[in-house]
């Protein structure tokens, strides 16, 4: 008797929370650029300082700056590309202000090398000390560990990127192999100054307001050149010295032009999908419930809270609905629709080869549970990598199978096969027939 109370307690509350928050919910999803439209504009970059020219790489650099600036400001999904040799154009979707990140996304990216304050030069030392783990070379090296807390209190700018040669960052590396930074500056005895005056404390590198390093100067550095190292991978290096490069070279972004953009897909057009998706779902569900009777049901419900879950995700972590995401949406269900299929097919299999319905909901769950989390594992690891190598619309298709994948594990895998062991438990389900098993079809042991 609890069991059955269990579960009708479970179906219940799930549905009064579903019912009660789904108007909202569907209200407050965010869509992208191509479901809603959106502004389009065309920046003309420049070198701040006269003769200079625009690279090839501090144009792509000061294009991955963008993008990190308008997901900083909460953009959705911006799509970022570089045309020509000096031209980039951006077109964004979400932003309720675009007058604020017009004005601050044309700002030229602003590196900075800053050491605290006077008032906290006393912390500085055991701070820097203790978050520091590395030792400087002999001949005139800082070394770095790159920081996981942001320290508080770096607010004196000790040198800019103007102080910094042209692409005068590089990756090299120490003697067993460690990938290290060297840059040059423009004037050595700047330099010197500075490391002097800031022996044994931290000097921080930003990138805008973001901390990317954090170095100890252990002594005063003579020659215009340094290396900075520490515990880097080889890309962590590649980063710091295309951004280091890309602050000594900062583009002025001069708007040539700007203008809304129309959805990709119109608004009627998304309604008739939205439709499509509406019907199909429900050809899915009334096909579960007919091939699979009472388990057939449990598994549209459990799809139901699936779908749900979700997209209250989605609104939890401020996600942008795209085209692709709604694709790697409709592919997540799909998997979930397996995952029923698989458990419920193994089900019946063994209750035809005879055995009572308790042994095979046993048989049947365990045999099948490996191979459904096999698929979702490995569709998993899939969507990580993508999104790990992935850039625009394709980070936003891996990351929604992601979490549709993850969404699909804890409602179809788990949540399904718990509510159909009560029954079972219970004893509610007596006959093979609940399960969409003819008598005809059971062989006997």
């Amino acid at each position: 008797m609890k069991r059955i109370v269990s579960f009708i307690v479970i179906v219940l509350v799930s549905i009064g929370v579903m019912v009660w928050s789904t108007p909202n919910l569907l209200n407050s999803v965010r869509l992208g650029l191509d479901l809603k439209g959106g502004f389009e504009i065309l920046y003309e970059a420049s070198p701040m300082t006269g003769g200079q020219e625009v690279t090839r790489e501090s144009l792509v650099e000061t294009a991955k700056s963008l993008e990190k600036r308008v997901d900083a400001l909460g953009g959705s999904e911006p799509e970022i590309t570089t045309e020509g040799s000096n031209r980039i154009r951006l077109r964004i979707a979400g932003v309720t202000d675009e007058k604020a990140v017009r004005e601050r996304i044309k700002e030229p990216a602003n590196l900075t090398f800053r050491s605290l304050g006077s008032a906290s030069d006393a912390k500085a030392t055991d701070k820097g000390a203790a978050a520091n783990e590395n030792e400087a070379a002999a001949n005139g090296e800082t070394e770095s560990e790159a920081a996981a807390d942001p320290y508080q209190g770096f607010d004196k700018i000790e040198l800019t990127g103007s102080d910094f040669k042209p692409n005068g960052a590089s990756v090299q590396y120490d003697q067993i192999g460690n990938p290290m930074i060297s840059i040059e500056l423009k004037d050595a005895n700047k330099f010197a100054d500075v490391t002097g005056r800031l022996i044994r404390q931290p000097m921080a590198i930003f990138l805008d307001d973001q901390l990317l390093s954090a170095p100890e100067v252990k002594q005063r550095i003579t020659g215009g050149t340094a290396q900075i190292s520490g515990k880097f991978t080889r890309e962590e290096a590649q980063n710091l010295r295309d951004t280091i490069n890309l602050g000594a070279l900062p583009l002025k972004l001069t708007e040539k032009y700007s203008q809304s953009v129309g959805a990709t897909l119109g608004q009627q057009s998304l309604d008739q999908t939205l439709m499509a998706g509406i019907v199909g779902s429900i050809i899915i569900l009334v096909f579960m419930m007919f091939m699979y009777r009472v388990p057939g049901l449990i598994a549209a419900f459990c799809l139901i809270i699936h779908t749900w879950g979700t997209i209250l995700i989605f609104n939890w972590a401020g996600i942008t609905l795209t085209l692709p995401g709604i694709a790697a949406f409709i592919l997540g269900i799909g998997m979930a629709v397996d995952a029923n299929i698989i458990t419920y097919e193994r089900i019946k299999e063994e209750m035809r080869s005879g055995k009572s319905i308790m042994s095979a909901f046993r048989a049947g769950s365990k045999s099948s549970f490996r191979t459904v989390m096999d698929a979702q594992i490995t569709t998993l690891i899939a969507g990580a990598v993508m999104f790990w190598l992935g850039t625009g619309s394709v980070r936003g298709f891996a990351l929604v199978l992601m979490i549709d994948i993850v969404t699909s594990i804890i409602t179809n895998v788990l949540l399904s096969r718990y509510l159909l062991s009560l029954l079972v438990k219970a004893k509610s389900l007596k006959k093979p027939g609940y399960f969409g098993v003819k008598g005809s079809e059971i062989r006997e042991l």
